[in-house]
């Protein structure tokens, strides 16, 4: 996204005009074999792309594809989608263990231990 709005900014183009590269998924996700860059089975809606049509069915009927296509397409492919997520995850946990260290601690900018409104620690959960 920064990339489009930065290309805007200097080019003027709106970002629907941009070519901006997306990640791309190298291995099925159901049974994890390499793919092709171009490989004959996707779904149609969020563009998730399968070694073959039974992993496809597969992922759709037992996989949960069926409930995340749409957060999927949403979150920029299915690639992007799982590296926000487990971005998210590693930011919650290190949050966690960083509240631990940093508590009865006193802020120096603010003189506070605790946020006068949030009322967390240093350390934002």
């Amino acid at each position: 996204a920064w990339l489009a709005f930065a290309a805007f900014c200097i080019v003027g183009l709106p970002p629907s005009d941009l070519t901006v590269e997306k990640m791309i998924l190298t291995q099925c996700p159901v049974c994890a074999a390499p793919l092709p860059h171009t490989s004959a089975k996707q779904c149609s809606r969020c563009k998730t792309r399968y070694c073959g049509p039974v992993c496809q069915k597969q992922h759709w009927e037992q996989g949960g594809h069926d409930k995340l296509c749409r957060k999927i397409r949403k979150g920029g492919g299915a690639e992007q989608y799982n590296a926000n997520k487990k971005y998210t995850e590693a930011v919650a946990v290190a949050a966690e263990e960083c509240a631990e260290d940093t508590k009865g601690q006193t802020c120096y900018i603010c003189t506070q231990a605790l946020h006068w409104k949030t009322k967390e620690g240093l350390v934002r959960m």
